[in-house]
C-alpha cells in the first residue's frame, strides 16, 4: 500500500523524520567503523577481514624501528593512505576532502596518526561492500613501511616471507649442500663450471661440459632451477650426469657423489714490491676464516703491505666482519657500538685470539664505493677510526642500521632497521658514508699493475711508504 506522506498528521510526519535522523546516524556509525566492531566492543575484538594488521604494524614499527633518522609518523601514514589510493584506484581529490568531513569515533585501537585512513578505507567501502579488507591492509602496511624512507626497509606477506628469510640466512651461510658446481644457462644449454676442490671437479667434470642428463632423465630445454632441483640430494649419495664435451662422440657419464660446499667470499694475490691484495666479496660465516688463511699463506713470502678491496660489499655476518678486523686490530680493541630504540648502548669489541697473525706493522689501504654497505662499512669505519688503514675510493653506502625481520600475527613480516651503529670513536654511520682519505673515482687505466685508478692510487701509496729496495 502506498503511503502519501504529505496526508499524515504533522505528529506521525515528526516520528517518521526522528525515525529516518536515527536511522541515518545508525549508518554512518556503521560505515565509519568500517566493519570493525571495536566501536562498540573492546580493542582487539575486530573481526576478520578489518584493519587490525594495520594498527598491529603501525605499533611494532614505533616500538622497534631504530635509524640515523628520526621515526617521520607524517610521512609514513602518508605513505599507507598513497598506497592504498593507488589500489583502490581513487584521486585523491575531491575524495581526501569528503575523507575530512567525515564523522564518527573510532575504534580505540585505530592509532592517532591513522585515523583519517581508517576514515578513508570506511569511506570506500560504503560504495564497495565487497572489498577486500585484507589485499588494503596489505597495501597500507606496505605503504607504512615506504613511508619510513628507508630504501631497505620492506614489507613481506606471508608468502613473500618465508622465501625472504630463507635468503636472507642462506646468503651468509659459508656452505651449501650439493656437487659444487656454477650451473649457467646459455643458448638453451646447461653449461657447468666446477668450483675447485669441489665433488663435481673430483668426478671429472670439466668447465664448459654441457649438461645432456640427470639420473637418466634429459635435461635438454629445462630451466636452471629444474635441474638444480634433480641435481640437489642427501649429503654423501650420488647422482649420475651425462655430459656433452667437446672431442667427445658421445656423452661421458659421471657419478658424483653430494657433499657440503664451502662457499668462497675472500680472493688474494701478492703483487710486486711485496704488496699483497685482498678481495672479499660479502661477510659469510667462515669469512673470517678464510681471510686468516689468505694472510697466513701471504704471510710466508715478504708481505709488507696489503691492498683490502671490499668494495661492493653487501655486508652479511657481523661477526665474521668482526673476525676479519681482529687480524688487523688487537684484541679488546673497539669496533664500534650498537644502540637500540633505548638509548642503551653496547660496546662491541675484537676477541682475543692466540692465533693471530702478528701484523700490527702492516701497511694497509682499504677500497671502498658506494656499494660498501653494513658490515663491510663498520669494518672500513673501524680501521679508518683507529688510523689502522688509509681508505681510497668515493663515499660508501651510508647505512648506520642493523635490520632484523619483525613478524605480525598473519605471518607477514617486516624488514626493520632496529638498532644504529656507532664507529669506535662514537661517530653515527650517517646515511651520507664514510668518506675515503683519498678521493678517488674508478676509471680504466692503462698503466699500473691493476689496470684500475682506484687500486693504482691505493697501490702507489703504499708503495711510497715502503722502503725503495726491499
Amino acid at each position: 500500500m502506498e503511503v502519501m506522506l504529505h496526508k499524515l498528521p504533522f505528529s506521525l510526519l515528526r516520528f517518521f523524520r526522528r525515525l529516518f535522523i536515527a536511522a541515518t546516524l545508525v549508518a554512518v556509525t556503521v560505515l565509519a567503523g568500517c566493519g570493525d566492531s571495536a566501536y562498540s566492543e573492546g580493542p582487539g575484538q575486530e573481526p576478520p577481514g578489518g584493519l587490525g594488521l594495520v594498527w598491529e604494524a603501525w605499533e611494532k614499527i614505533n616500538a622497534s624501528y631504530v635509524s640515523s633518522e628520526a621515526l617521520d609518523f607524517e610521512t609514513a601514514a602518508s605513505g599507507a593512505m598513497s598506497r592504498v589510493l593507488g589500489l583502490i584506484d581513487v584521486e585523491p581529490y575531491p575524495f581526501l576532502t569528503d575523507v575530512g568531513r567525515m564523522r564518527g569515533q573510532p575504534p580505540s585501537d585505530v592509532p592517532g596518526e591513522l585515523v583519517d585512513l581508517w576514515r578513508a578505507v570506511a569511506k570506500y567501502r560504503s560504495s564497495n561492500p565487497d572489498f577486500d579488507p585484507d589485499t588494503i591492509a596489505e597495501a597500507a602496511i606496505s605503504g607504512l613501511v615506504a613511508g619510513l624512507g628507508d630504501s631497505s626497509a620492506v614489507f613481506l606477506d606471508a608468502t613473500q616471507y618465508p622465501l625472504a628469510k630463507e635468503s636472507l640466512e642462506g646468503g651468509i651461510e659459508g656452505t651449501y649442500l650439493g656437487i659444487g658446481s656454477r650451473v649457467v644457462s646459455q643458448d638453451g644449454q646447461i653449461i657447468l663450471f666446477p668450483f675447485a676442490g669441489s665433488p663435481a671437479e673430483s668426478a671429472g667434470v670439466l668447465p664448459g661440459d654441457v649438461l645432456f642428463a640427470v639420473g637418466g632423465n634429459s635435461v635438454i630445454g629445462q630451466a636452471v632451477e629444474e635441474v638444480v632441483g634433480q641435481v640437489a640430494g642427501p649429503k654423501g649419495t650420488k647422482i649420475e650426469l651425462e655430459v656433452v664435451r667437446a672431442g667427445e662422440p658421445a656423452p661421458v657419464v659421471l657419478e658424483v657423489f653430494r657433499g657440503d660446499i664451502e662457499l668462497q667470499s675472500v680472493a688474494s694475490q701478492l703483487t710486486p714490491g711485496g704488496i699483497a691484495y685482498l678481495r672479499i666479496s660479502r661477510f659469510r660465516d667462515n669469512t673470517g676464516e678464510q681471510v686468516f688463511s689468505a694472510l697466513e699463506a701471504l704471510n710466508r713470502f715478504d708481505l709488507l703491505a696489503l691492498v683490502l678491496d671490499i668494495r661492493t660489499n653487501p655486508g652479511g655476518s657481523s661477526e665474521a666482519a668482526k673476525t676479519t678486523a681482529g687480524q688487523f686490530l688487537p684484541g679488546g680493541s673497539v669496533f664500534g657500538y650498537v644502540e637500540d630504540g633505548d638509548g642503551g648502548r653496547s660496546e662491541l669489541t675484537i676477541d682475543l685470539d692466540e692465533d693471530r697473525l702478528d701484523l700490527d706493522d702492516l701497511l694497509i689501504a682499504v677500497l671502498v664505493n658506494d656499494q660498501t654497505a653494513r658490515e663491510a662499512e663498520a669494518l672500513a669505519a673501524a680501521l679508518q677510526d683507529t688510523g689502522r688503514a688509509t681508505l681510497f675510493g668515493t663515499n660508501t653506502f651510508g647505512d648506520a642500521s642493523a635490520y632484523e625481520f619483525v613478524e605480525l600475527s598473519d605471518g607477514s613480516a617486516m624488514y626493520l632497521p632496529v638498532s644504529r651503529r656507532y664507529t669506535p670513536s662514537g661517530k653515527l654511520l650517517e646515511r651520507t658514508g664514510l668518506t675515503p682519505d683519498v678521493l678517488v673515482q674508478s676509471i680504466p687505466e692503462a698503466e699500473g699493475f691493476g689496470g684500475e685508478s682506484q687500486f693504482n692510487r691505493a697501490y702507489e701509496f703504499l708503495d711510497g711508504q715502503l722502503p725503495p729496495f726491499r
